[in-house]
């Protein structure tokens, strides 16, 4: 009896084993195949890269909490339940007194490493002193082929530079259209492969789309992960309009007073809008000297975490923060303007 509930067992074990494994990957977003082209997704990975999220090693951070980066970003505390819903109001930074003219802006760049723009980014960020934080496609650094060495190689010299690296999921999949399995290998699949590039496991995490529901949110917090959103992008995957895209997006910025910044590391247009972008923000640096001045600084994610935990924003919803915006907004217009835009008289 015994070994035969033994057997049993271990038959169930066997099945469960080989579901998981069986799984077929979600598809990849046809644009980012466009940019990248062929890829080696057909061909399944060894076992061991596929395997249930308790047959991979535990998390650097596990093991020795001095890993962490000196500049640890204060997320957890800022939203300790992964709250998609807090998740965006964090993004939108710091509360801003009257006469406070200084404005906080940070970089993230999503879906590479790519081959030619992830490195043309490097360079820009290195000319203008600025450190940034690079969410990550995991399947592009698995396989032995030339182009994962590559995209290996290069986020080798994106945390080399000093970048922050996050997870971005396997296969850039909306993680609330997929079934809860499928949740859990995307994260854990990519986790194990920037683990495997870089020697330790990302602990920031940003879900394609921004999309995550109940589930994915605790599967994210049971994780430790620190869930990071944005405030400011203007659809630069599906855009080619630099000149537009720019100044949509410096509008973003001066409305918002600053924001976190989402632009994608695979698309030279984008890298030409970035170079555009750090241009304008350098002409008009803050200056401690001139508070009267608006003014912009660049500063890395933990660095406009800290900012927003020293001053929240002390509204509920993003709803009722937009309202204030808008008032605000209005009461910067000129009283022409605003006489012009009145009903009429008929």
């Amino acid at each position: 009896m015994h070994g035969f509930l033994r057997g049993a067992v271990l038959a169930v074990i066997a099945l469960t084993a080989g579901s998981w494994v069986g799984l077929g990957r979600p598809s990849r977003e046809a644009d980012l195949r466009a940019m990248f082209g062929p890829t080696t997704a057909a061909v399944a990975p060894p076992a061991t890269n596929r395997g249930a999220a308790a047959d991979l090693p535990p998390s650097p951070l596990e093991r020795d909490p001095t890993l962490l980066p000196d500049r640890g970003s204060p997320m957890a505390a800022l939203n300790p339940e992964r709250s998609i819903a807090r998740g965006w109001m964090v993004a939108e930074g710091p509360r801003h007194e009257p006469g406070d003219n200084r404005r906080l802006v940070t970089l993230t760049f999503d879906d590479g490493p790519g081959a030619k723009t992830t490195p043309a980014v490097l360079r820009l960020l290195r000319r203008h002193k600025v450190k940034a934080t690079f969410f990550v496609i995991g399947s592009y650094l698995e396989g032995e082929s030339g182009r994962a060495e590559t995209a290996r190689t290069t986020l080798r010299r994106v945390a080399a530079a000093g970048h922050l690296v996050g997870n971005h999921t396997h296969d850039h999949v909306r993680l609330t259209s997929v079934s809860r399995t499928q949740v859990l290998e995307q994260i854990d699949r990519s986790a194990a492969a920037i683990e495997r590039t870089l020697g330790r496991r990302p602990t920031l995490f940003r879900p394609p789309y921004g999309a995550l529901d109940a589930f994915g949110e605790a599967a994210v917090r049971e994780r430790g992960l620190d869930l990071v959103l944005w405030s400011v992008e203007k659809d630069d995957m599906k855009r080619d309009d630099e000149a537009n895209m720019f100044h949509e997006l410096v509008a973003q910025l001066d409305y918002k007073e600053g924001g976190i910044v989402l632009l994608h590391d695979v698309r030279m247009s984008s890298v030409n809008v970035l170079e555009r972008l750090l241009g304008w923000i350098e002409a008009r640096r803050w200056d401690p000297k001139r508070p009267e001045r608006v003014g912009y600084e660049i500063v890395d994610l933990p660095t406009y975490l800290r900012a927003v935990q020293a001053a929240p924003l002390p509204y509920a919803s993003r709803d009722e923060l937009e309202r204030a915006r808008a008032e605000r907004a209005e009461k910067k217009r000129p009283q022409s303007a605003r006489r012009e835009d009145g009903p009429g008289e008929g």
